[in-house]
């Protein structure tokens, strides 16, 4: 009797945990709509976990490999996100979300004509798809053509008169082409019909802040941040405005509040490097730039930054300066074993410049500079080495081959110290905007960038650098400075690639010669659209110099290889001041007057070369301080107004923000 009643216990409780087994259990259906709410809240990662599951249990589940894809979508897996579009799309050809989504993935892989047909399918399909209006829109800003884009989004509020996108991306297009007053009208409807949404909050702060109205900014950024405490993009706003207005102290004290759970963001560290860097306060920002660049390695602006605080503040031992040099050192050699020695010299150059001492980095330049034909400055180098007490046996075998070698330059021969002698200059006064950048503040951290990489160039003098892009006032300061041209620099950044555009202005008129654009994606970006865009400008501009001595028919000048004069070039003799700059181009004029001979190189060094000269006239009146310039047939003037293979100034800030309209 008591055994039948254990067993009718254990039967209960069995069914009961079997029962309690089979509720627990889910069907394909349940883990899509748990994935589905994931994805909604933005966890990707647990939406992902739940799709899955749910194929699992049934393989061909549409809903849950549409799923799939957007969910990898939103992590930035493309490649995986576009496998799951195909095999959604197995399943139902003509769903125009996947197709959507796959002009989404073909857009932002930059392959923008593939893109451009899948949206227009989209619409063959559906002759009002917003979604599609949206990309194409998109393709259009991505291309430049933003009034364009200005267009289709007029259209789709024809549609959707509250489509919340296309009343935000028309306030963002309209503060770009400057038109405040379309942008405030958008805007009134945007917050009309969705006030309490944060992200249309700081729509508004942004706005009012490229407006000028930084009450009315502060006002929507504290809204958003209500809405939304944890806010990021407000908190960025926020320090940005405090940082333009010299409020350094707040803008720490906001960093320090949300930098424990957000420690891991690069931008917050280098706006606290700013604020530290604006107080002087140089071992601070040094640590928080550090920080930066430990949590991105490519976060140009940061490095540029750290090290322009190494090179202006930091004493000459500091342990940081072999630290940061070490990175362009290790950048040069893998340079220079890729055969590239103009890009491991400018790598070695920038090493040194961080810390003069580096043994290493004077070896290295050294090397590259006899690689290039630079022997009279690789000798230089070494024998200052050994002045400074770095001497060894091998360096003292390679100065005296090397003196034996230099024995019969140009240097020798006239007893002239070329890397002493004066050079003729271009003056160059400089321009930054800080409107292109999504990094505060960026515009400054360039603008000395720049002025370094361009006095890089013996025969370039950078009169002044200043942050403005109005046209009177740079013309204004550059004629102050009696400079011969002005440049208005304009950079547009994001997280995938950086664009320039530099604006040449003769100084005189303000005539504009040359417009330079330039695009850089990738690593090192920053620094290689900067070093690009010098380069493009040097080669722009016009080479003259002047005769430092005369032995009877022989005369030696100041312009040599670095200035690309080259052993039986035939150049013009001019009579002292008889020289100025064209108004037109970046050519030289004279009068036919002012030719009194021609001087036929003999052999160049690196900055000096020596020749014969032919008297044109009668009378010899050639004497030392007369004028030398390459004849216009033997110049090679770029007419193209782009110097790269970039189709179109690339509007990256614009385009960056209404891609994550949210």
């Amino acid at each position: 009797m008591k055994l039948s009643r254990v067993f009718k216990i254990i039967i209960v409780f069995t069914m009961a945990v079997l029962f309690q087994i089979h509720a627990d259990e889910k069907n394909a259906v349940d883990y899509y709509i748990l994935g589905k709410q994931a994805e909604t809240a933005g966890d990707f990662y647990s939406a992902v976990e739940m799709y899955k599951s749910a194929l699992i249990l049934n393989e061909n589940y549409f809903d849950a490999v549409r799923g799939l894809a957007h969910a990898y979508y939103g992590l930035e897996e493309y490649s995986e996100s576009l496998k799951y579009v195909y095999q959604a799309e197995k399943l139902d050809s003509e769903n125009t979300d996947l197709m959507n989504l796959e002009g989404r993935i073909l857009l932002n892989t930059g392959k923008l004509n593939e893109a451009i047909d899948i949206f227009n399918s989209v619409l063959l399909i559906e002759e009002n798809n917003v979604e599609a209006e949206f990309g194409l829109a998109e393709l259009d800003i991505a291309s430049g053509r933003v009034n364009t884009a200005e267009h289709r989004y007029e259209n789709v509020l024809l549609v959707s008169p509250e489509s919340r996108k296309a009343l935000l991306a028309l306030v963002m297009i309209n503060d770009e082409v400057g038109n405040s007053d379309n942008a405030e009208y958008y805007l009134q409807q945007a917050l009309k019909f969705y006030s309490d949404n944060s992200f249309v909050r700081l729509t508004a702060a942004k706005h009012y802040y490229h407006t000028g109205d930084i009450d009315e900014s502060l006002y929507h950024l504290e809204t958003a941040l209500f809405l939304q405490p944890d806010f990021l993009d407000a908190s960025i706003l926020y320090c940005s405005i405090y940082l333009d207005s010299g409020n350094y102290d707040k803008v720490i004290d906001e960093i320090e509040s949300i930098l424990p759970d957000n420690g891991n963001e690069s931008i917050l560290w280098y706006l606290l490097g700013r604020a530290y860097d604006n107080k002087k306060q140089y071992t601070k920002a040094l640590n928080a730039y550090a920080r930066a660049l430990s949590i991105r390695p490519d976060e140009d602006l940061s490095r540029i930054a750290l090290e322009n605080i190494l090179i202006q503040n930091m004493p000459m031992d500091s342990e940081l300066r072999a630290r940061y040099s070490a990175y362009h050192i290790d950048l040069g050699m893998k340079n220079e074993a890729r055969n590239m020695l103009h890009k491991a010299r400018t790598e070695y150059r920038r090493a040194l410049v961080i810390d003069p001492h580096s043994v290493d980095a004077r070896l290295l330049y050294a090397d590259i500079c006899r690689r290039s034909g630079y022997t009279e400055r690789y000798l230089l180098i070494l024998t200052t080495l050994v002045e400074e007490g770095y001497e060894s046996v091998d360096i003292l075998d390679e100065i005296e081959i090397q003196e034996s070698m230099t024995a019969q330059s140009v240097s020798e021969r006239w007893n002239i110290n070329q890397f002493a002698i004066e050079k003729e200059r271009i003056k160059l006064s400089i321009f930054f905007s800080n409107s292109g950048m999504s990094h505060n503040e960026g515009g400054n951290i360039l603008s000395e960038y720049m002025e370094y990489l361009l006095m890089g160039y013996e025969n370039i003098n950078v009169m002044s650098n200043e942050i403005s892009d109005d046209f009177a006032y740079c013309f204004r300061n550059a004629r102050n400075n009696k400079s011969d041209f002005f440049i208005i620099f304009n950079f547009q950044e994001t997280d995938r690639a950086v664009a320039i555009r530099a604006e040449i202005y003769l100084s005189s008129t303000g005539n504009k010669l040359k417009t330079i654009e330039l695009m850089r994606t990738g690593n090192q970006m920053i620094p290689e659209a900067g070093k690009a865009v010098a380069e493009a400008v040097h080669d722009l501009l016009p080479v003259y110099g002047r005769i430092i001595n005369r032995k009877f028919d022989e005369i030696a000048v100041n312009i040599g290889l670095k200035d690309g004069i080259s052993d039986n070039l035939e150049l013009l003799i001019l009579k002292k001041g008889s020289l100025e700059l064209s108004k037109d181009d970046f050519s030289i004029v004279y009068d036919d007057d002012a030719v009194i001979g021609t001087f036929e190189v003999d052999q160049a060094d690196e900055l000096i070369s020596d020749g014969n000269i032919n008297v044109r006239g009668f009378f010899d009146m050639i004497n030392p301080g007369d004028l030398i310039v390459v004849p216009e047939t033997e110049k090679e003037n770029p007419d193209t107004e782009v110097v790269d293979d970039a189709q179109m100034f690339y509007t990256g800030n614009l385009y960056n923000s209404i891609t994550n309209i949210k």
